[in-house]
């Protein structure tokens, strides 16, 4: 081994390596939207592997690979996370044709970070529809729950009760009626998300437990919209 010279260990001690945006927010699973070639119109993939300089994205949707989608060039990500949204840069590496269409990116540069806002959480009781299955709540031979019960809620995520024996990192669907008194219509919105954790619930009136869920948005518009709901629950609640 060379020996590493005496003035370089002095004036440049070895420093931890330094985790950049991607390496914290960007995991397995994870959905974005990649605007591929200046397209103003987004392809949405998740993370189906990270390896070393490189992750990999599969495109459920996609058949065949659309133009721009192609080894060389640059793709711009979009994706969320706890903390706020995300915009990086990537060139593509090498593209597989599907269906489904996969395509290995290189590790993300530039990293944009804009931070959520924090919305309070509010305490009210709503009935909803909790769906879960093995792979996603709307699956064949899914199971539901018609007579769960919302306990709060907050802008990324949701405290609900259910009889269904969920656990921690299950998928899940939930359907949720938008109360009359804070929108005209008084439609049901549907959200889908992530099981955080599970309690058994204080009430023993029925076999139940109650579950932090963790939204997963499929766009900005459904969050901001949620956010939106929220705050109006919020006021109407004071």
């Amino acid at each position: 081994m060379a020996p590493i010279p005496f003035l370089n260990a002095v004036l440049k001690p070895r420093q931890p390596p330094r985790k950049t945006a991607q390496d914290t927010q960007l995991v397995l699973g994870q959905w974005a939207e990649i605007f591929a070639n200046g397209s103003v119109t987004p392809l949405r993939g998740f993370v189906f592997s990270l390896r070393p300089g490189e992750v990999l994205f599969t495109f459920p949707d996609l058949a065949s690979c659309p133009k721009g989608l192609e080894a060389g060039h640059d793709v711009v990500v979009r994706y969320a996370s706890g903390r706020g949204r995300h915009t990086g840069h990537a060139a593509i590496l090498r593209v597989a044709n599907g269906p489904p269409v996969t395509v290995a990116f290189q590790r993300l540069v530039r990293v944009e970070s804009e931070q959520r806002r924090n919305y309070p959480r509010v305490n009210i009781r709503l009935p909803a529809i909790l769906a879960a299955g093995e792979e996603s709540a709307q699956a064949a031979g899914g199971k539901s729950d018609e007579r769960a019960r919302i306990h709060n809620l907050g802008a990324g995520g949701i405290l609900v009760e259910t009889s269904l024996p969920v656990v921690a990192g299950d998928g899940v669907d939930l359907v949720v009626p938008e109360p009359a008194k804070v929108t005209a219509a008084g439609h049901s919105r549907h959200v889908a998300g992530k099981v955080l954790r599970v309690e058994e619930s204080a009430e023993r009136k029925r076999a139940a437990r109650v579950a932090s869920v963790e939204f997963s948005f499929a766009s900005d518009d459904e969050r901001d919209a949620w956010a939106r709901l929220v705050l109006a629950l919020q006021r109407k609640s004071k």
